[in-house]
């Protein structure tokens, strides 16, 4: 299938925000953060794609330029768009730069020193690629890795997840699926480093792996077991594995287990396999892990759950790992249940952050809800944060 990409930008040497719509919804409060974007829950300005601001995406150009994105969605409106924002002062501020349409659950990342952008047309749509050569102000028309399903019938499923180099390879998680169909099968989709990225000819696809109820030390029952929004990682024997979201609700244990899958860098169109299931903090919210070679070990940010909802998001926590099997919690960076919020954990949420290491620092972009969200799951920031020098906490 053609698509016709709308790309909206800022005229080159430009650092001036464009205007988006006369018609705003004011926000009210403090924020936790720098704000990137905000968008009121009774905003229709962007009603054809939804009116939450969430999946945000971060990324550095090699110019220390920071962009970030974020795509736009509600319920069963269109979910086709995503918005690209740029920092020219370390993420102290930020200005609209472009649109991209359709994209959805989109992750930047660099590759040999271009900028693509890897995501779906919509929920469950075609898996897409775009690549900019100008910093994010034009983009390619995408090319397009997987066809298009749907809620109804299952679909491509992603997120801004890693895309990671290894053994000549670039590789990210993909599932396919969706929650009406009973949640999703997990796979990872791969091409040659050196190739044409807009090639789909250069990509392989895995098949998708169903969740099996006779893996070793899965949890029993459960509403809708699942397995989704990987972390492609480079273990450290070598091999390359896909660090899962673990939907634990209704099960038992309901929380506080993900699944490791080992992937078969051999024959990168085989079968993943299982590898164990670990104790892991924030197993039923979006995570991102990244290994850090200065103190040998892996980390994340992750929503640490305190209350009888499993779902809760409103607490923020940075953990680590030296094996990806055994996980320590070293600190809140934003904890909204124990510090008087005015707010509870179904209004407030801080969540599906991705991030990066800054030097001694890591830097986030978080989907927020605060301040009269709808709810703690539709959000109505992005917010910029930054963590300061993280591995202090090592030593607490």
């Amino acid at each position: 299938m053609d698509y016709d990409i709308t790309v909206q930008a800022v005229k080159k040497g430009s650092n001036e925000r464009l205007a988006e719509s006369p018609v705003r919804k004011a926000r009210t409060g403090e924020v936790p953060g720098i704000v990137i974007n905000y968008i009121h829950p009774d905003d229709y300005t962007y009603d054809f794609s939804g009116r939450s601001p969430a999946s945000p995406s971060i990324v550095k150009l090699p110019n220390g330029t920071l962009l970030a994105s974020h795509d736009v969605f509600w319920g069963l409106y269109g979910q086709n768009l995503s918005k690209v924002f740029r920092s020219l002062d370390g993420g102290r501020s930020w200005t609209f730069l472009c649109d991209l349409f359709p994209c959805y659950w989109g992750k930047l990342f660099l590759h040999r020193g271009a900028l693509y952008m890897l995501g779906t047309s919509t929920e469950y749509g075609a898996l897409l690629i775009g690549r900019s050569d100008d910093g994010g102000m034009t983009w390619s028309a995408p090319t397009e890795l997987l066809t298009a399903g749907s809620r109804k019938e299952g679909g491509p499923h992603k997120a801004p997840m890693p895309v990671v180099e290894h053994e000549g390879r670039i590789w990210s998680a993909v599932e396919y699926g969706s929650w009406d169909n009973g949640g999703h099968a997990t796979g990872a989709i791969s091409a040659p480093a050196h190739a044409d990225l807009l090639d789909a000819a250069n990509w392989v696809v895995t098949p998708f792996l169903p969740y099996n109820r006779e893996w070793t030390g899965i949890i029993e029952g459960g509403d809708k077991p699942s397995l989704l929004e990987g972390n492609i990682v480079i273990a450290p024997d070598g091999r390359l594995v896909n660090l899962l979201r673990y939907n634990t609700k209704g099960g038992n244990p309901d929380y506080g287990k993900a699944i490791i899958l080992d992937v078969n860098t051999a024959h990168p169109g085989a079968d993943l396999t299982f590898g164990s299931v670990v104790d892991f903090h924030g197993n039923m919210s979006k995570f991102t892990v990244h290994y850090d070679p200065v103190s040998r070990r892996y980390w994340s940010l992750v929503n640490r759950v305190t209350l009888s909802n499993v779902s809760q998001r409103n607490i923020l926590s940075l953990v680590s790992s030296e094996d990806l099997e055994l996980w320590q919690v070293h600190t809140d960076v934003l904890n909204y249940q124990e510090n008087g919020w005015m707010e509870d954990d179904l209004k407030v949420g801080f969540q599906y952050v991705d991030w990066l290491f800054e030097g001694k620092h890591i830097i986030l972009v978080s989907r927020t809800a605060i301040n009269g969200a709808f709810n703690y799951h539709n959000a109505n920031y992005i917010t910029f944060h930054t963590l300061e020098n993280y591995r202090s906490f090592l030593m607490d």
